[in-house]
């Protein structure tokens, strides 16, 4: 009778050896590649906002589109009807409310949707994904009315801008904000829950993780929309340009740091980077 050779211990253990060495060479490898796969996700939706808002300007002679629509011109209440960026831009994203909804986000699910449109009639307000933000020191507030510490002016229209492709307009975002301005990315800004968002039926504010901040990072990238229409990755801190005096992505010569009231300075920005969020980092 022919006998059957069984495996040694010290075989079965050369096995799990190897078998444990190769999970540990591949599964790093899948890690990167899922989040490679969520880069590509993320700046895909970026560039189709990008493409919008260019479109957008296009059809009004270069004009900026603004964080809100419908206040008043002595700015004494918000206006009977008013609607923000996010529905402006809807004939240009085909309606589809897909395109401001980012797979990536942790707040892309319906229930934290926010209100983007009202005429004050309940049954007739709009809610949309508020997974992108715009910047909030190029844009302005209320369509250049309403002008304050948190609610800058803003430009006019693209031209005003000295580089067009160097600049934000749009960025992914984790807060319940229309708009995102650089010291977001710092982690003494208005603290939680001010920025976070209270879900559609709750009271109660669900932030990101506490090591992130507001400003969307896919393995410590952003898919930055640009002021000239396109769109590309880039580290957060990169974009404060913090060894310049005199510029950075943001604009933020044309606001104010409302802190001190006067526009944001070389110092502001060091102090941003010093202090950011890890996620950032």
């Amino acid at each position: 009778m022919k006998r059957t050779r069984a495996f040694t211990l010290i075989e079965l253990l050369v096995v799990i050896a190897i078998i444990a060495i190769l999970a540990a060479i591949l599964f790093p490898v899948f890690a990167q590649a899922k989040i490679a796969a969520k880069k590509t996700v993320a700046l895909s939706n970026a560039k189709q906002i990008a493409t919008a808002n260019f479109i957008y300007m296009n059809d009004y002679d270069d004009s900026l589109i603004k964080e809100f629509f419908g206040f008043p011109a002595d700015c004494s209440s918000w206006g009977s009807t008013y609607f923000n960026w996010r529905y402006a831009m809807q004939p240009y994203v085909a309606k589809s409310t897909g395109l401001l909804s980012d797979p990536t986000n942790p707040f892309q699910d319906k229930t934290y949707w926010t209100q983007a449109y009202t005429n004050g009639t309940a049954s007739n307000d709009v809610y949309l994904p508020s997974n992108f933000a715009v910047n909030n020191d190029v844009i302005g507030f209320a369509n250049g009315h309403c002008a304050g510490p948190f609610t800058p002016e803003g430009l006019g229209t693209l031209d005003t801008l000295d580089d067009p492709a160097g600049t934000i307009i749009i960025l992914p975002s984790r807060a319940q904000w229309n708009d995102l301005k650089p010291d977001f990315l710092s982690i003494q800004d208005e603290p939680p829950p001010s920025w976070c968002i209270t879900p559609l039926g709750s009271s109660n504010a669900v932030c990101p993780a506490a090591d992130d901040g507001p400003v969307h990072a896919v393995g410590r990238q952003v898919a930055w929309i640009w002021a000239d229409g396109h769109a590309k990755t880039k580290a957060p801190l990169a974009t404060l340009a913090t060894n310049d005096p005199n510029r950075d992505d943001w604009a933020s010569k044309f606001a104010n740091n409302p802190s001190t009231g006067v526009p944001w300075t070389q110092a502001d920005r060091q102090q941003i980077a010093a202090t950011a969020y890890p996620e950032y980092k």
